[in-house]
């Protein structure tokens, strides 16, 4: 039966693979610490040389650290492995895209991405329907889908949450795909860059 004292003796023998295997069947299966399990498969990550995925594991950890038992070391990590990522120019997502991701992770469910031409019509259809402050939204997103691969302008940046705040009621429903595309390029990117040795199982 898979423990967190488990993880922590395959961790101390450097066995990451099993390790991270281990971590997302504790995860999946709801942990009695998951704040402790996140934090861990952060560990990994970051072990591996995997920043981003590292730097999703810790978010969560720190979302899930009601008492605060780790604050200072998942704010300390994020920020740092932050600094790193931006002074290589690597992207990485804004943290409300970060909690979406990680939901859609445990939940073992696809990164599937909408078609981009549809978007951007859906966008330009929407102009003369939202308030003002969601038309500036309405740009970035179309800017974003112009540019059809995440880069480093788009890093912690995120279209879908500028578009939910201010495009009003109309802009809701174009910033939930939005927000599926960038999961999908991101989880693209993940995969060029940070491959894993065994994806987490979809359902």
């Amino acid at each position: 039966m898979v423990s967190l004292d488990g993880v922590k003796a395959l961790l101390a023998k450097n066995a990451l693979r099993e390790a991270e295997s281990q971590l997302w069947e504790l995860i999946r299966m709801g942990a009695e610490r998951p704040h402790e399990a996140w934090l861990r498969l952060g560990e990994v990550y970051a072990a591996r040389g995997h920043l981003r995925r590292a730097v999703g594991a810790f978010r969560r950890a720190m979302e899930l650290d009601a008492r605060g038992e780790y604050a200072f070391v998942l704010h300390q990590g994020i920020s740092t492995l932050g600094q790193v990522l931006h002074r290589q120019r690597r992207p990485f997502l804004h943290p409300s895209d970060e909690t979406a991701r990680n939901r859609q992770l445990v939940e073992g469910a696809p990164f599937t991405a909408p078609p981009v031409e549809a978007l951007r019509a859906e966008a330009q259809a929407l102009a003369s329907h939202v308030p003002p402050a969601g038309r500036a939204a309405l740009s970035s997103v179309l800017d974003f889908l112009a540019r059809g691969d995440l880069d480093e302008a788009v890093s912690e940046q995120s279209p879908a949450r500028e578009l939910e705040q201010h495009g009003g009621e109309a802009g809701g429903a174009l910033a939930q795909k939005v927000r599926a595309l960038h999961l999908a390029w991101y989880d693209a990117l993940l995969a060029r860059e940070e491959p894993v040795d065994e994806a987490p199982p979809l359902r």
